[in-house]
């Protein structure tokens, strides 16, 4: 479809409750396009449409499974935590039979800016404020199952709410884009061994797929190598031994500065693209991006063909990480100790997640050679 043809599509499913303004494109992947939308009413909505996905079944199934994650993980937080601010879904659809011909899901826009662009509008003091009410949210959506005795609970993406208002926990799918895995859903979970053995073995395959390696006998014999290497590496980075580490925990983990809205007060505005996971307590706390020079976010370990400017000066940043951890304990004072433990563990998923092999290999290397 052209952009007039998709706008007028975009037009006539929100009409007559909605009249549309103006539709801009606002990014592209494989067979998903983003369209920022204006409509009469002042209200910005982005909208995520599965474009040509009816020529890639794999495609299209994984497009449906996000978009419905993602509205039943807006639906329960709403509702398990109201002080978790939520956008309001506009309009969803998993079918291609209607205008815009593929599966969309339309999703207002958080109040306030984008957190990169809002910083530069705060002095200090809202910036400490900012800190702690994200910490805050954060470790309120991480302590909400802490409590729970549930049995049902495991390691997964929350599909729906049952009866009683608790989580359904599904699978975890991984990106069509990978052939080794096609789209194909995995787990739930029962234990963080079988959660973790699943993801080294999943981004094992994301590494084999990667043409450059692939392509490459040397490259492949350097990643099998470097895989054996992180297996050894696992007993001493999981905190296997600390019950409160590995249980069921709710995670909000898309923490980049384009994720989070702030308001002109430096309060947090909202979150965007919000899909909640049950991950190992461990990894369900995590430092939002702006707050982080670890890692894959490490000047040392960075893909150079990556660039990236932080949004903060270090100074800042070394101050507000304390900001961070005290505002995080009130709520919850596992929460920095989760921080802690699962830090080592956290980066290395990061890593294989990006494909960054390169600055996976020094970290290791740091890492098994106490230089970390």
């Amino acid at each position: 479809m052209t952009m007039f043809s998709l706008a007028k599509a975009v037009g006539d499913i929100l009409a007559p409750e909605f009249v549309v303004i103006s539709v801009f494109p606002a990014g592209q992947a494989p067979h998903e396009l983003t369209l920022s939308l204006e409509l009469e009413e002042e209200i910005s909505v982005t909208a995520r449409i599965g474009c040509d996905a009816n020529n890639n079944p794999a495609a299209l199934q994984w497009l449906q499974r996000k978009y419905a994650r993602e509205v039943a993980s807006i639906a329960y937080l709403e509702n398990a935590i109201p002080s978790v601010p939520v956008p309001y879904v506009i309009q969803v659809d998993s079918n291609t039979a209607n205008p815009v011909q593929g599966p969309y899901v339309m999703v207002e826009d958080p109040l306030g800016e984008q957190l990169q662009n809002a910083v530069a509008d705060l002095d200090m003091s809202q910036k400490e404020f900012m800190t702690a009410n994200i910490a805050e949210s954060l470790a309120g959506i991480y302590r909400h199952m802490l409590s729970s005795s549930s049995p049902s609970l495991k390691f997964g993406a929350i599909t729906g709410t049952d009866a009683k208002g608790g989580p359904i926990i599904g699978p975890i799918s991984r990106s069509w884009l990978h052939s080794s895995s096609a789209g194909r859903p995995e787990g739930p979970f029962s234990d963080i061994g079988q959660f973790l053995s699943n993801e080294l073995t999943q981004l094992a395959r994301v590494a084999q797929d990667d043409p450059a390696i692939a392509g490459s006998p040397q490259a492949s014999e350097a990643i099998r190598v470097l895989l054996q290497r992180l297996n050894k590496l696992l007993p001493a980075i999981v905190p296997a031994d600390d019950p409160a580490m590995v249980r069921p925990t709710l995670s909000y983990s898309d923490l980049r500065d384009s994720s989070l809205f702030i308001l002109e007060d430096g309060a947090l505005g909202g979150m965007a693209g919000l899909e909640a996971t049950v991950l190992p307590a461990c990894l369900a706390a995590a430092w939002p991006a702006f707050l982080r020079r670890d890692g894959i976010y490490s000047q040392k370990y960075r893909n150079p063909k990556e660039p990236w400017r932080p949004t903060l000066p270090d100074n800042e940043v070394a101050h507000l990480r304390e900001i961070f951890i005290r505002a995080a304990a009130k709520v919850e004072p596992s929460y920095p100790v989760a921080l802690q433990k699962g830090e080592r563990l956290r980066q290395m998923l990061e890593f294989m997640n990006a494909s960054n092999w390169e600055g996976l290999r020094k970290w290791e290397s740091d890492v098994r050679n106490g230089r970390l």
